[in-house]
């Protein structure tokens, strides 16, 4: 079953970079630029580390190069590819971002990437999820993270994803992981969210 993951997490990750792609319609930033105290979305990606809680990093995609207000996109692969995640850092143009999950901004963030997860997989026939339980995880001496845990195939495999939204350095920050359900050692994937936050918020 392991072996067999492989692939199938090969075209999960694909899948979500492009899921992550999506963003405002008519945002304003400039690449590199600086909000108040706010760091540069360079320095702010910068802080998402080479390694943690086993997982390693992996390609970097610039969409606010030609989408201002799209951000960066980061992949990171668990042991043995036994998992897959994108993170995201990204403003939609906005001047910063609350850390209050319970306001607007974040709420309003967190109901578009699961709409964003449902209508991606609605688009491939390969691939079906469900709405899941909506959780907060939190995040120790910070600002917790609004959650929630999908599960759906990818071809025949069961896979869960856990999707997470939050505020880091002024932005959103988004991690979207996916895993299969059946796998020898399960992997446990909230202390990768959690170093995560801790990074990217410095």
């Amino acid at each position: 079953m392991r072996r067999r993951a492989y692939p199938v997490l090969g075209a999960l990750l694909a899948s979500l970079v492009v899921g992550c792609a999506g963003g405002p319609d008519g945002a304003g930033s400039s690449f590199g630029g600086r909000s108040g105290d706010r760091p540069s979305l360079e320095q702010a990606a910068s802080r998402l580390p080479q390694s943690v809680a086993d997982f390693t990093r992996g390609d970097t995609l610039w969409h606010e190069r030609e989408r201002p207000g799209y951000g960066v996109a980061v992949d990171y692969a668990g042991p043995a590819r036994s998992a897959v995640s994108t993170v995201s850092l990204y403003d939609r143009g906005e001047p910063r971002v609350p850390s209050d999950i319970a306001s607007v901004a974040i709420q309003r963030e967190f109901a578009l990437a699961v709409q964003d997860v449902l209508a991606l997989a609605d688009r491939r026939t390969s691939q079906a999820i469900t709405d899941g339980e909506r959780s907060v995880l939190p995040i120790p001496g910070q600002a917790p993270l609004q959650c929630i845990e999908m599960r759906g195939t990818y071809g025949r495999a069961e896979v869960r994803t856990l999707l997470c939204v939050g505020e880091a350095a002024g932005r959103y920050l988004k991690v979207q992981l996916t895993t299969p359900v059946r796998q020898v050692r399960p992997v446990d994937l909230r202390p990768f969210v959690v170093g995560i936050a801790q990074a990217a918020r410095g």
